[in-house]
């Protein structure tokens, strides 16, 4: 069989380029009958080259980085890459970038869609950007799930949410948890940051800087906790600023509270430089209202941190008895678990334990697997 992966439209949000980086890097390690063919741009094939095994049965396309801006990535993915396609003979086509060629549909190309995020059904109101963007990617999303012949989802929350939403075939969806790669968070791939001391108190968030992130909840939660514990420890917040007007809100309310000196913001951190501050901090702290997956707290747990998170949406289902958990509106239960896990050593230990068989449970090498057997399935 031969079908063909587009990672062109790979973006540089954390998301979408882990994971198009760890399916591509544990691809080429898998056995594969037939032949796949790799729409990549130059800028992510010569990022990911060193860690590539060389695969007989894996050939690479690779096109101009200005693909990966905006107007032209939805111009190669709409109107050049089915026409491609079709020259190529390539009847599959896996899309793994929540929107698919519509013509695809039309041109009799079986499409196989792998969404990752949910937000335009569920807060729709919180999305980054211009409302009549959002509008237009709401469309296109919700229009590539219905041309696509089948579609992965990465948890059994998201699996719900979008039959319900949708009112789509159970049949039509599968659910594939994503992978964790343990070999990354070692000795040896520790980046350190200048001028960054490692040997502070500190409580750690990785997160996107968006109205769904709920980060200003956090601020006044650590405001809360140093104004009643007079404890010295500081916040270290790395963030990709996608929505420029909540992160003024952030830097606002920072000040607002004299926590300019208490919180530490890195802004568009390389992923090299995290596992050196997962490992040195006292905790890990997520307060997202809506993910499909969450990668972040798995990868504070490889690393041995303590995780607290929300507790809404896939959150539980992936973390499960690993991590602890609040009410993401709730700043009291928020600063209250916070002192629950930076100073009862008996939580701690029963948390960090637990993180060891959590994630265990995911591996890159079962994504993969399940991801091409599903797409070959009839």
């Amino acid at each position: 069989m031969k079908f063909a992966i587009d990672l062109v439209c790979t973006s540089n949000n954390s998301g979408s380029k882990t994971y198009n980086s760890k399916f591509l890097k544990y691809l080429c390690s898998t056995k594969i009958d037939g032949e796949i063919i790799i729409y990549i741009c130059k800028g992510l094939y010569a990022s990911l080259e060193n860690e590539l095994i060389d695969n007989k049965n894996i050939k690479y396309e690779i096109k101009s980085n200005k693909l990966t801006k905006p107007f032209n990535r939805l111009f190669w993915m709409q109107f050049i890459l089915p026409f491609d396609l079709k020259k190529k003979k390539i009847n599959i086509l896996y899309s793994p970038l929540n929107i698919i060629p519509l013509l695809n549909k039309f041109l009799r190309i079986k499409t196989i869609l792998c969404l990752h995020s949910n937000l335009p059904w569920v807060f729709f109101e919180k999305m980054p950007g211009n409302y009549f963007r959002n509008l237009f990617t709401k469309f296109l999303m919700e229009a590539s799930i219905r041309l696509s012949e089948k579609l992965i989802v990465n948890s059994d929350f998201a699996k719900q949410e979008i039959e319900q939403k949708l009112n789509l075939k159970k049949s039509k969806i599968k659910r594939i948890y994503l992978g964790l790669d343990k070999d990354s968070n070692n000795d040896q791939n520790e980046y350190y940051i200048d001028n960054f001391d490692y040997s502070q108190n500190y409580i750690l968030s990785v997160l996107s800087c968006v109205k769904y992130h709920n980060i200003e909840n956090l601020i006044l939660a650590f405001n809360k906790l140093k104004t009643n514990n007079k404890i010295n420890h500081k916040f270290v917040i790395v963030t990709l600023v996608l929505d420029q007007e909540y992160y003024i809100v952030i830097k606002r309310l920072i000040k607002s509270y004299n926590l300019t000196n208490d919180v530490i913001i890195f802004k568009n951190l390389d992923q090299a430089y995290l596992n050196k501050l997962y490992r040195s901090s006292k905790l890990y702290l997520f307060s997202s209202y809506c993910e499909v997956f969450g990668f972040t707290s798995l990868e504070a747990m490889s690393n041995k941190c303590n995780v607290l998170i929300s507790n809404t949406s896939s959150l539980p289902e992936i973390n499960s008895d690993a991590a602890d958990y609040f009410d993401p509106d709730n700043v009291s239960e928020i600063e209250n678990k916070m002192k629950l896990n930076l100073f009862d050593e008996n939580h701690r230990k029963k948390l960090l334990q637990n993180s060891i068989n959590r994630i265990n449970f995911f591996n890159w090498e079962d994504t993969v697997k399940q991801t091409i057997n599903f797409i070959k399935k009839p």
